[in-house]
């Protein structure tokens, strides 16, 4: 009888408790607020977010509700099993989210995505670089020319157009300390590999790319230009692509992946170290 009676009580406690909701989270929009500071927050990509509200740029009106498609992250770090009884370690994991995707940390530092996620291809970023002809296929709307544009402006799209578009190509390739592939990089190895894509040559290291080019002020900041901070070192030891709107592209070792993120965030603004332009009025121009 104290058992049933007991057995009651609970249920009575969890039916008093208010479900929660995985099918996602809202955020209504506060002064200050950027499509990057609600992504990080939130743990979902600024592509997500503008897909899932109709949003074509990067304005947010404050009062507004945004719906977050994935919902929050509850936990940093959490413990699964996986085989038999081998345990992995799982960063930024959604608490039994059906049909969630989970990153395992690998031991060398990159972040391995499970289940349906393979990298770009090189020839899929190679035709993303080719230009015109193959904008419309695969660029994210905010790169893309605008469907009403004029031809002639769809023809004469610059270099710096085409970076913009191989880098967000590039978003969600996992983050590896020293990594050069599709399968891996770090904040240098991105920079380096968008613009081989082009055909254009820079040195590895985030050190030796701020050597190139031409310093920008930051309130002189256009697409294309290179972002530095320092991080560990007193020289530039991270590089990002600057998007415009404050926002860059970068492989971000903290979320383990390449990412997008804005210059008015805190620890960015408290690292940053100076901007270099490599591409002017369409064309090459390291030194």
């Amino acid at each position: 009888m104290n058992r049933l009676l007991t057995a009651l009580v609970a249920l009575a406690v969890l039916a008093a408790i208010p479900a929660v909701s995985l099918a996602g989270a809202t955020h209504v929009v506060r002064k200050g607020d950027t499509l990057g500071k609600i992504a990080r927050a939130h743990h979902v990509s600024v592509a997500k977010i503008q897909a899932a509200n109709g949003l074509d740029g990067t304005h947010l009106a404050v009062g507004k509700k945004l719906v977050l498609p994935r919902g929050k992250a509850h936990s940093r770090r959490h413990k699964a099993r996986s085989g038999k009884g081998r345990r992995v370690t799982v960063r930024n994991a959604e608490k039994s989210q059906p049909g969630a995707r989970l990153s395992l940390v690998a031991p060398q530092g990159s972040t391995l995505h499970t289940g349906a996620w393979t990298p770009p291809t090189e020839a899929e970023l190679a035709e993303l670089a080719r230009g015109p002809a193959n904008a419309e296929i695969a660029a994210p709307p905010a790169v893309a020319a605008a469907p009403n544009a004029p031809e002639a402006s769809k023809a004469d799209e610059s270099i710096k157009d085409r970076l913009l578009r191989v880098a967000r190509g590039m978003l969600d390739v996992p983050y590896r300390y020293g990594g050069t592939t599709l399968w891996g990089l770090d904040c240098s190895g991105f920079v380096q590999k968008a613009f081989a894509f082009l055909h254009l040559d820079l040195p590895r290291t985030a050190r030796e790319q701020y050597r190139e080019g031409m310093k920008v002020s930051k309130a002189n900041l256009s697409p294309g230009d290179l972002v530095f901070f320092r991080t560990y070192a007193k020289y530039a030891s991270h590089v990002g692509i600057y998007l415009g709107d404050n926002r860059f592209v970068h492989a971000s070792s903290r979320d383990r992946k390449v990412t997008i993120d804005s210059l008015d965030e805190p620890y960015y603004m408290k690292h940053y170290l100076g901007a270099k332009r490599l591409l002017s009025e369409g064309e090459y121009a390291p030194n």
